[in-house]
């Protein structure tokens, strides 16, 4: 069970990392070329080492940012739960155009944020697979194997107190995601039998 749950680990960091580095291209096109176009417009002629480098400092803030939420235990967030949503009391007919409207600003401007956020994410969240793997040994795929086997057999939400010793086990079996784990009330553990429900 540890070689498949390294498996899992192993294949979803190293997908993570491809999806990272497209979001780090898309926000640097994005940066690089947007603001040109735009001054362009207004008739100012930015050289290419003043847009790249701009482009570069952006990614820095977006790159701090990232990790600043990745560190907090954040990540992508939904757009409901964004500072971008709004929801107008819809009083009025004006009220819904109003939103309707502003919803066609918000929504694509928290989709580019996400996007642009997924560089740092997707990357981060690779070392975090990566570092979530657990060393493999014959001995300890055997002591997990028992301890699964013991909680199973027993059927019940326990904590951690009931099985001195096995504490290490069941937070590896928790982590592996053969046991539920709860932390209401303590930390709390139940193994279903294989088949159960």
């Amino acid at each position: 069970m540890i070689r498949k749950y390294n498996f899992q680990q192993t294949a979803a960091g190293i997908l993570r990392i491809p999806a990272g580095i497209a979001a780090y291209g898309c926000a640097w096109l994005f940066f690089r070329h947007t603001p040109e176009y735009a001054l362009r417009g207004f008739g100012f002629q930015p050289t290419p080492f003043w847009m790249n480098l701009s482009s570069a400092l952006i990614l820095l803030v977006i790159s701090y940012s990232g990790y600043r939420g990745w560190k907090n235990g954040q990540g992508f967030s939904a757009y409901h739960e964004s500072g971008l949503y709004h929801n107008i009391d819809p009083v009025s007919g004006g009220a819904v155009a109003m939103d309707f409207y502003a919803h066609r600003v918000t929504g694509p401007a928290y989709l580019l944020g996400q996007l642009f956020l997924a560089g740092p994410l997707m990357l981060l969240g690779s070392v975090q697979h990566f570092r979530n793997r657990i060393p493999a040994s014959d001995s300890l795929e055997a002591s997990l194997a028992e301890t699964l086997a013991l909680l199973q057999s027993i059927n019940k939400w326990q904590s951690l107190s009931d099985h001195p010793g096995k504490e290490r086990d069941i937070l590896l079996l928790a982590k592996i995601g053969r046991i539920d784990f709860s932390t209401a009330r303590g930390p709390r553990f139940k193994a279903s039998p294989e088949g159960g429900s």
